[in-house]
């Protein structure tokens, strides 16, 4: 499959939703400074990995690798949870970047 077609809304929104859906649940558990944020930041860890999986790597937040190793040492940190949901604005960004790159063929 071509990155155009795997870049699509509609092929890269389920993971951004999902996202959503988490990081609301997350941020709910940090402002009552539950301890238990650990399986569902690992859950968000996972569900970008296979965002960038599904990219094939051509769209990568900078610094990404040393973030989410950043991510994977601190799940229960606040600042991780900021982390990981400034890689998703990220990606999601750089997506919609390079699909009008590759619409306008450059």
């Amino acid at each position: 499959m071509k990155l155009s077609q795997k870049l699509t809304k509609e092929s890269v929104s389920p993971y951004f939703d999902q996202w959503a859906a988490l990081a609301e649940e997350l941020s709910s558990l940090h402002q009552k400074r539950s301890s238990g944020t650990a399986p569902l930041m690992l859950q968000g860890l996972d569900l970008l990995k296979e965002l960038l999986a599904h990219c094939n790597g051509e769209v990568i937040p900078m610094n990404g690798k040393e973030r989410i190793q950043f991510i994977e040492q601190r799940p229960n940190n606040y600042a991780a949870f900021r982390q990981l949901d400034e890689l998703f604005s990220e990606m999601n960004k750089k997506i919609a970047s390079k699909r009008i790159r590759l619409k306008n063929g450059s």
